[in-house]
This record gives C-alpha cells, sequence and structure tokens, in this order.
C-alpha cells in the first residue's frame, strides 16, 4: 500500500499541492463529499489519502469521527496559510493571456484554471468524484465552494450567454447528472496545449484553429466563373472595410473542383489572412463534427474585433446533419443545431463553409448564406491551363494535356496527386515514361471513380484528315465556312462506321481554333432516375462554358424515336436532348451509324444533314498512294487497281491499317492492298461498284 500512496503523491506537482489540497478539503467538507470519503474502517480512497498526507497504514485511533476532525484541522491550517495557484508557471502565463485577449473575469480565470488542473492530476478528479452525480446547480456550488468566489458570479460565469460557454470553451452538460469529469467538458486539445510554452494565441489552439496553405492558383485559373468570382471579391472587401457580422458564404460541388483553393484565392486577393477548422487531429485521426464546431465556435470569439481576418470551415456535412447514433457518439445532437442560426446571422468573422454534399444541408440552412455557389469540373480550356502547370517538368506532349483536358471527370487535384507521383517514378527510374505513368496513374484513379479512361490517342499513323477525299453529300468546305461565319449551328452527321463521320468534328474544331468536347452515349447514359437527364444538361452547359464544338457520337442512342419507347424514362431522355438542343447557341455536331432510327423532331431540329459514305474509286488510289510513300513502297499500277475496285472502303480502314503497319511493315504495294481488301471483307455490307469509269 505505501508504494501505491508514494505513486499518487509523487504525480502531483509540488507548487501545485497546498491548491489541491485546499480544493479537495473544501470538496470534502463544504459539498458533503465526505459522506464517500470517510469510510467506517479507513478513507475510501487511499490514493485521496495520501495527497490530503495521511500516512499509508491505517491509524489504531482511526474512527469516523476523528477522521471528520482531523480534515477540518487540515482545512483550517491551509485557509490560515492562504494557499495560492502557483502563478509563473505556463499554465498560468497562458490562461492569463486567453483571459486579456477574451476579456475573461478573475472569477472566469480561476474556473478555467480549476477545470484544467482536475484534467491535468488525477488524484483531483478522483477527489471530484466523491462528489457524486452532479447537476448544474451542484456543478455551481462546488466551483464556488473549492474557488472560494460567490455563488452568484460562478453562476454568471458559467451561463450560456457568458463568454466560455458562448465561445466552447468550457461547456456543462444540461441535460444529466454526471460525475464532475463528465459533466464539464473542455474545448478539445485545451488542457494538454496549456502546460507548453507558446508564442502566441493561435499556437496556444491549433487542435482547434491553423493557418490555411498558401493559394496554389490565382483568380484567372477560375475564370469559368469569373461573375461569381468577381461579385464574392467585391462583397468581401466591402465586408472587411465596413466590420460586417454574420458573413457566411457555402460553396459545393464535386470533389477536386477546387473549392478550397478558390477561398484561399479570394483571401489572398483582399489581402484578409485564413484560418482553416481542422478536420483531422495531428495523429490523422478525424475530428467529430461536434468537436469541430466548438472550435469553430471559439475560433469566432477569440478573432472577434481582428483586422481582415476569414475562417475557411471544410467538409460541413457532419455538422449540418444528424446522423443515427450521434447523440451518443458526440456528434451533432449535443447541441450543434441550437447554435448554427444564431452564429449564421451574427459571426464576427467571415466564414466560408465548403462540403461535397449539398443534400446534408438542410435548406433551412442553405436559406441563411450570403452567397451560395456550386463549383463542378472546370471547362475543357481551364483545365488545358491548370494540367500544363501541374506537370511542367514532365516532358509530357502537348497532345496529351489537350486529350486530358477533355475528359470531363478530370478534376485539378487528381492531376495534381498523379503529378508528384510521376516525378518520383520518373527521376528515380530512366526507363519510365512520364506519358506513360502518367496515363497509367491518372486511368487506375478514375476507374476507382467509376469514370472511363483518358481519351489519349494512341501514336500517329501520319494520316492527314482531307476534306477534299471525303464522301459526303454535301460541300464540307463550304459547311465549314458557313459555322465559322455564323458561329453556331446543328449538324447531324451520319453514315456508315468509318465514314470521316467523327473525324470531321475534330476537324471542324481545330479549323475553328475551338476546344473540342467529345462525348459518347456511354458517357451520359446513366441506370440512375433522373441522371440520364442530368448528364445531359451538363454536357450542353459545359460546351456553353468553354465555347466549344461538342461533339455527340453514337447520338441514336439519345435520340431515338420515341414512338418505339417502351418505359417511360425513354422519352424523358429525348425530350431533354431536344430541349438542350434547340437552347443550345453553339456548335453541336451529332454522329450516327443509324440515321433511320432517329426521332423525327430531332431531324428537324438540325440545321443540316450530311451523309458520309464509302470513299469513291479514285478518293481511295489517292489515299493508298500517300500511305503507301509514306511506308517506302511504289504504288504500282496492279495495286492501284485492286484497291480501286473496293467498293466499301473507308478513311477508317486506312488509319487500321495505318496502325497495324506499324507493327508488321508490309514489304509490297500489292501486301498493303490486300490487308485493306481484308478490312473491307469483315463488313456486312457490300456494294459492288458500277461498271466503268468512276466519276
Amino acid at each position: 500500500m505505501s508504494r501505491r500512496l508514494r505513486i499518487a503523491t509523487e504525480s502531483v506537482d509540488p507548487a501545485y499541492l497546498p491548491i489541491i489540497r485546499l480544493w479537495t478539503l473544501r470538496l470534502l467538507l463544504r459539498c458533503n463529499a465526505a459522506r464517500e470519503f470517510v469510510g467506517d474502517d479507513y478513507f475510501d480512497s487511499v490514493e485521496v489519502a495520501c495527497m490530503l498526507g495521511y500516512a499509508g497504514s491505517q491509524p489504531d485511533s482511526y474512527t469516523r469521527r476523528w477522521a471528520l476532525a482531523s480534515l477540518k484541522r487540515k482545512l483550517q491550517a491551509l485557509e490560515n496559510q492562504g494557499a495560492r495557484l502557483p502563478s509563473d508557471d505556463a499554465v498560468a502565463r497562458n490562461i492569463d493571456q486567453l483571459g486579456d485577449r477574451l476579456g475573461l473575469t478573475v472569477v472566469e480565470r480561476d474556473i478555467l484554471r480549476f477545470t484544467v488542473v482536475q484534467r491535468m492530476v488525477p488524484v483531483l478528479s478522483e477527489a471530484l468524484d466523491l462528489a457524486g452525480q452532479l447537476n448544474q446547480a451542484s456543478v455551481c456550488r462546488v466551483y464556488a465552494e473549492c474557488l472560494g468566489h460567490p455563488l452568484a458570479a460562478v453562476r454568471a460565469a458559467l451561463d450560456d450567454r457568458a463568454t466560455m460557454p458562448r465561445a466552447a470553451l468550457l461547456s456543462i452538460d444540461r441535460g444529466h447528472s454526471l460525475p464532475f469529469g463528465r459533466k464539464i467538458d473542455l474545448l478539445e486539445g485545451f488542457a494538454d496545449q496549456l502546460t507548453l510554452e507558446h508564442d502566441d494565441l493561435l499556437s496556444l489552439f491549433d487542435a482547434s484553429i491553423v493557418e490555411s496553405a498558401a493559394p496554389k492558383l490565382a483568380l484567372q485559373d477560375f475564370a469559368h466563373i469569373q461573375q461569381d468570382v468577381a461579385i464574392l471579391r467585391c462583397y468581401l472587401a466591402s465586408a472587411c472595410r465596413e466590420k460586417q457580422p454574420g458573413l457566411n458564404v457555402l460553396i459545393y460541388g464535386r470533389p477536386g473542383t477546387g473549392k478550397s483553393e478558390l477561398v484561399r484565392t479570394l483571401a489572398a486577393e483582399v489581402g484578409a489572412q485564413l484560418l482553416e477548422i481542422p478536420s483531422a487531429e495531428a495523429s490523422g485521426k478525424p475530428r467529430a463534427g461536434k468537436a469541430r464546431f466548438e472550435s469553430y465556435r471559439f475560433a469566432q470569439t477569440l478573432l472577434a474585433g481582428s483586422e481582415r481576418q476569414f475562417l475557411l470551415f471544410d467538409e460541413v456535412e457532419d455538422v449540418f446533419c444528424e446522423t443515427a447514433g450521434a447523440r451518443y457518439e458526440g456528434g451533432n445532437a449535443t447541441g450543434i443545431k441550437g447554435w448554427v442560426n444564431q452564429i449564421l446571422e451574427s459571426n464576427p468573422v467571415p466564414t466560408f463553409w465548403v462540403t461535397n454534399h449539398l443534400r446534408a444541408i438542410d435548406p433551412a440552412y442553405r436559406r441563411r448564406f450570403d452567397f451560395v455557389l456550386q463549383m463542378e469540373i472546370p471547362p475543357a480550356s481551364v483545365r488545358r491551363g491548370l494540367i500544363e502547370r501541374q506537370v511542367a517538368g514532365l516532358a509530357l506532349p502537348s497532345r496529351w494535356c489537350e486529350s486530358a483536358a477533355t475528359h470531363a471527370d478530370l478534376a485539378p487535384a487528381l492531376v495534381e496527386r498523379a503529378a508528384k507521383v510521376v516525378k518520383l517514378v520518373c527521376s528515380g527510374s530512366a526507363e519510365m515514361a512520364p506519358e506513360l505513368v502518367m496515363t497509367r496513374l491518372m486511368n487506375n484513379t478514375l476507374a476507382a471513380l467509376g469514370s472511363h479512361k483518358l481519351p489519349i490517342a494512341a501514336n500517329e499513323t501520319g494520316l492527314v484528315y482531307q476534306l477534299e477525299v471525303i464522301n459526303a453529300d454535301c460541300d464540307l468546305s463550304r459547311l465549314r465556312d458557313g459555322l465559322r461565319a455564323v458561329g453556331e449551328g446543328r449538324i447531324c452527321l451520319y453514315g456508315p462506321p468509318g465514314t470521316g463521320k467523327t473525324a470531321f468534328g475534330h476537324h471542324l474544331a481545330q479549323a475553328l481554333d475551338r476546344p473540342l468536347l467529345v462525348k459518347r452515349a456511354s458517357d451520359i447514359l446513366s441506370p440512375y432516375l433522373g441522371e440520364t437527364e442530368r448528364n445531359i444538361a451538363t454536357m450542353f452547359a459545359e460546351a456553353h462554358a468553354d465555347g466549344a464544338v461538342l461533339l455527340l457520337d453514337e447520338a441514336d442512342s439519345l435520340l431515338r424515336d420515341r414512338q418505339g419507347a417502351v418505359r417511360s424514362w425513354e422519352v424523358t431522355q429525348v425530350n431533354e436532348m431536344l430541349t438542350q438542343m434547340e437552347a443550345f447557341n453553339g456548335i453541336f455536331v451529332a454522329s450516327t451509324n443509324l440515321m433511320d432510327s432517329l426521332d423525327g423532331a430531332a431531324m428537324r431540329r438540325f440545321d443540316a444533314r450530311v451523309q458520309f459514305g464509302y470513299l469513291h474509286a479514285t478518293h481511295a488510289v489517292t489515299m493508298f498512294c500517300k500511305l503507301a510513300d509514306k511506308l517506302g513502297l511504289v504504288a504500282d499500277e496492279l495495286a492501284r487497281a485492286a484497291v480501286s475496285r473496293l467498293a466499301v472502303l473507308t478513311p477508317g480502314d486506312f488509319a487500321a491499317v495505318g496502325r497495324l503497319c506499324r507493327l508488321d511493315r508490309p514489304t509490297t504495294a500489292i501486301e498493303l492492298a490486300n490487308r485493306l481488301r481484308q478490312a473491307c471483307d469483315g463488313k456486312k455490307e457490300l456494294v459492288r461498284r458500277p461498271m466503268g469509269f468512276a466519276a
């Protein structure tokens, strides 16, 4: 027993021992805790008895009457000595600094220090447990008796409207009778931080408030939302000058779209310091919504009156919604909802609230934000600039960046993380090609997100798209020039596969010096009700925002004749497509192999319908000669004649054969012609070319 008692005494700082003894004796004798402490045979808590100076062994003269009399003598002696808290340690200095900043009274400072010491000294906690289950009134009495302050002053310090409860620095569970240690709660990490030396108050509360990282982007990187950004910038600058309370901005959207980065950029633009409410502890463990919200409440109190400071509260969905079991797991049910409306109307420090899940925030809260901004994946023109900056130094070809920018799910944050890996991989191994590694990393991540792979083209075949060889029923050059002059149009391209429809869309974008947004039916169709319609609207909105040529491949899947529809959603999808087509004032190119299956109303909405057919014999021979020349072969008359007889030859066949020749180079022109014939033999539709000379 003596060893156990010695450990209990040694755990208490000698400078604190007199005041802890005084507090304990006042608790025992003035708050009825002695009933639990003084037993029939000896003190019921050996640790507390040791701390009070009693020997480890039971005295022969021990009785309950003797014990109470002894406790009273000890209390009187300490009262006469005037035991005081140390005034020159880190805890005292930190509390004084905080008290000066928040304007805490002497009573509030003493309450705070008493609670902190109780957390630091286990034997004091054990002594307080002897007081049993406490309600709010008994907690106030414990503080008043132990600290020697008037009960009314303690009640005022612990009132909900007082500084410490309002700032969540110290709070009381008002719904249950509990032991002191569970009845009183301190701001997360506060007690431990008080024992350390700090240069400023922010470092004292780095578990609750941290300085945000410097922005990596500039305002021009948010050109796709420039109107919203301009309004926000002016609003923030004016609010800073006038110190307007209740400024709250809600930003929502898909992960990786740059929401937090926008906040950092705006703060830097108006010359404000941006502080964040951390979502994880230093160990990496996630922080509960209740703890984060209490940190926010404290930050608002601590920073009130400061010049040009903003707060960033990211991932707020766990604060604004209550999950099952939250009442027992420290979630939202522990009083957050009661504070939200008041805070959104009166917070002194401008706050940005950021979330990936808008639906998690009750509409009653959404209405209380001054500015609500949705952020989606930036348009291709913006993504191109971000990608080029993030992959700088990786020696990626420009075509990689251009193709990657067309991927709608390629958020800037994904590229940044992949580029970081590629730099390390390629610097450690010269055999690793940056383009290969980058593409592999991005595709792995996109697959995990349920998205399609990057549209990175294979090595070039060397064939150039030539309008003069395309077999179309209109002059494609005149059509292209007309689109350039007017700036808008809806074009339907139809015909067999490989005849150059999709390639014409690429040619248009390049000729008109516009970005190209390529979509396939598989990118749009979704098994979830209403999701396809949303994807259709998003597709047109993205093309409009970027000023892009919108190329929809396999358009028949989304414009199928409604008369043959079996399910209601088949009709609503076509309706949405027709509505968006009619409202779109850009260049829309739809390609299909199944013209006969398109809805009649869709056909009326196209400004031009262009049929693409198989190559004429003369055009086929022209393309054959160019391919043969590129391969170093002589296109003799026999080979040219063989090609001219191929009735269903397309530019796509030349591209496919050209790719094959990179792997297995032919030795003669006739061998090359035979490969083109094999490409035609596999087609279901065989058309016999008429006898005589080609027109």
